[in-house]
Parts: C-alpha cells; structure tokens; sequence
C-alpha cells in the first residue's frame, strides 16, 4: 500500500482534530441569543391547566357517586386532560405537608402505570398517600397495608388514573375494596376502557362489568373553551408586553380547534409551539393560512366526536 502523501496526512488529523472545548457552542445558542433560548426554554416547560365547566360537572358526578357510595368509570380521548381533572378535583378536599396527605384524605387519586398488576396497583395508592413502605414486602404485606391505610385516612371515594393499565387480578382487587371497606372505586381512562375493557364478553369479567355499571364521559373542548383556555394560557406564561392575542385572529382559533381536535393537551403543544415560532420570527404573522404551512406535518389527534357544540 502507498504512504499517504505527508501534507494529505497532515491535512487529514486537522480534519480529524478533536474540538477543544469551550471552541463550540450548542446548536441551540447558536440559533439563538441566550436571553431569547431561556424564554425558548421556559414555554417549553410551561405546565398549566384552566378548569372550565366541564370540570365542575364532573366534579359533582363524583361527590354523587362518593355519597351514594357507587362505583363507576369516567372516560375521554387521551390529552383530553381528565387526569390533571382528577388531580384538581383530589386538591379540592384533601391538603399535602410535605409528601404526605393530612388526615382525613376522604379523596385517594393514584396514577397506575403500565403492568398495573395488584402490587403496582397498591404501590400507586401508598405512594399516593406517601407511605414510607409503598414498595415494602410481599403482596399479602401490601394489601393489608393498604387496607389498613384507606380506613385510617377516612378514605371516602377512591379514584384510579390510567385504570386501562388494569389486569384483570387488580380489577379485583379494587371490587374487594369496594365490597369489604365500602370505598367507591371510580376508574378513569380512554373509550377503550368503556368500550373494550370493561365490555369484554369472558366469564371472568362478568364480575368487572356488573361493578362498574355508572359511568361518565368526559368531553372535549368547545370553540369558546378553546379561547377561555388560550386567553389563561397567554396571561399564565407570557409577558404582557409578548402577547399573541391568538382569541382576536379568528382564522388562528379555527386552527387550533381543527388541529387541537378540542383536546386541551394537544391544544397547550401547539400554543408552546407558536410562542417559539414568534421568538424565532417575531414577523410571523398569526393566521390559519400560515400556521398550516408552518405546522402542515402535524397529524390531528384521534377523537370520539360528541353531539357538544
């Protein structure tokens, strides 16, 4: 093999050199002054949540089924933000210090994730209630735990996020909550919960469905709680003096109901992303037209269409 000619080797460990660092800036900074990447940053973190009507409605169903002393299910489209509802509705009536949950707690909301099999499902409801042995012994230690805990709480109404996690042992589990402590057990999850989960036709469901029997759906956003929930979102996160004033550009709403598909998670992303887009090009003007050439990749969410107007 030939010798690499001296000045092409010498031209090639330049190529090659490692940079020195502090030589470099991140892609990022170089876009943008540093000033205008910590505003970029701090929308982008931006976590809020404006309780509408719906809410309240919802709200009262479950102070029904916590007094009749009735289980049930509350079901939405995903990004529908029924969970953060959930969470609201748990602040209403029960206070935190520090990690734990002042007596009486006479409202439970835990989060399951997913193979939410009996031991994730009493793990959620003691870190919920932040119990220093959430994750402590076997199942059996777990249960009794629990059990003990819910009744030493004043527990009152017990309400389980991404109940779709399920396993048909949990489900169970949670009817024994019911039929032995008397605590409504109200789960709350997608249509496919409704629909497919608790719908199913074998034998061993039966007892699932027929402890189930009340439910309530969550709804979508309509146009005008599209603009309530922008106008808060706009006063929550932006300066005065950087408003978009998106609820004055009709054709701007129009966008982002089409696009939102009246779901107030998708709804918060695309006004993150606009607020970027005007730091970015502060020229950008705000209409259906342009945000549809900027944003046209942008799927629209999959949603269960309601008679709501």
């Amino acid at each position: 093999m030939n010798a690499m000619p001296e000045t092409n080797l010498a031209r090639a460990n330049l190529e090659f050199q490692p940079q020195v660092a502090g030589s470099f800036q991140p892609a990022e900074e170089q876009r943008r002054s540093p000033q205008a990447q910590a505003e970029v940053e701090r929308i982008g973190k931006a976590n809020t949540y404006y309780p509408l009507d719906r809410d309240t409605e919802l709200f009262d169903w479950l102070d029904d089924q916590r007094d009749a002393k009735l289980c049930g299910y509350v079901t939405s489209a995903t990004g529908s933000g029924l969970l953060k509802a959930c969470q609201l509705y748990r602040t209403k009536y029960v206070k935190r210090r520090g990690t734990l949950l002042e007596v009486p707690a006479t409202v439970i909301y835990a989060e399951i994730a997913q193979h939410g099999g009996p031991t994730d499902l009493y793990c959620s409801i003691m870190e919920e209630i932040g119990h220093p042995l959430a994750h402590v012994g076997t199942l059996r230690d777990l249960r009794s735990r629990a059990w003990g805990t819910l009744r030493g709480y004043g527990v009152k109404i017990l309400i389980i996020g991404n109940a779709d996690y399920l396993t048909l042992e949990s489900f169970n589990e949670l009817i024994d909550i019911f039929t032995k402590l008397r605590i409504p057990v109200i789960l709350v999850g997608t249509y496919y919960l409704g629909e497919n989960i608790l719908e199913r036709k074998s034998l061993p469901y039966v007892r699932v469905h027929d402890s189930f029997l009340e439910s309530y759906e969550f709804p979508n956003l309509t146009e005008e709680e599209i603009i309530e929930v922008v106008d808060d979102w706009e006063r929550q996160v932006l300066p005065e003096n950087r408003r978009l004033s998106l609820t004055q550009i009709d054709s701007a709403i129009s966008y982002l109901r089409i696009k939102s598909g009246g779901l107030i998670e998708p709804l918060y992303d695309l006004l993150r992303k606009i607020a970027i887009l005007k730091i970015d090009e502060p020229h950008f003007e705000l209409n259906q037209y342009n945000l549809i050439k900027k944003f046209g990749r942008r799927k629209n969410p999959k949603v269960k269409f309601q008679n709501k107007s």
